[in-house]
């Protein structure tokens, strides 16, 4: 057997991958913060109008995640594929190499379409990004008080 860094008990940032740290101890592991993130997101834009420059910003952070999960599913992919020749691996329905066959290909198809996710947000947030908005208190720059139309 291989001696190995056991990756769930890394800490960055005081969080762990799964959630728990090499004493135990329970914290928000980085994708439970991830999915929480999105669930955030999801509640927070479901009431009302939300103008194109919010949009925009939320885009610019958003992109991000597509153009970074290509490789973090990536890395998954190799990390797997190293473990079955570092641990001792089992598997209750079929040979291990099998499942992480299945499991790598997956994971290849997933990285591919999340860096087609990051283009879109990039394409959608240049899309938007010279639009804004007028409202009472701040009007634009550009009103003519003078003009009628």
């Amino acid at each position: 057997m291989t001696t190995v860094t056991h990756v769930e008990h890394l800490l960055y940032g005081g969080r762990s991958l799964v959630g728990f740290t090499e004493e135990g101890e329970r914290v928000a592991g980085w994708p439970e913060v991830a999915y929480e993130a999105i669930r955030a997101i999801n509640h927070l834009t479901g009431h009302g109008p939300i103008p194109a420059p919010t949009v925009c910003r939320i885009l610019g952070d958003l992109k991000g995640v597509g153009h970074l999960l290509p490789q973090a599913l990536e890395q998954l992919r190799r990390g797997l594929q190293a473990s079955l020749a570092a641990f001792d691996v089992y598997d209750h329905r079929r040979d291990p190499a099998e499942s992480v066959t299945d499991a790598v290909a997956l994971l290849a198809r997933a990285a591919r379409k999340a860096g087609d996710l990051g283009q879109l947000l990039e394409d959608a947030q240049a899309a938007l990004s010279d639009q804004g908005y007028r409202t009472d208190e701040h009007p634009s720059l550009f009103d003519d008080d003078s003009d009628l139309r």
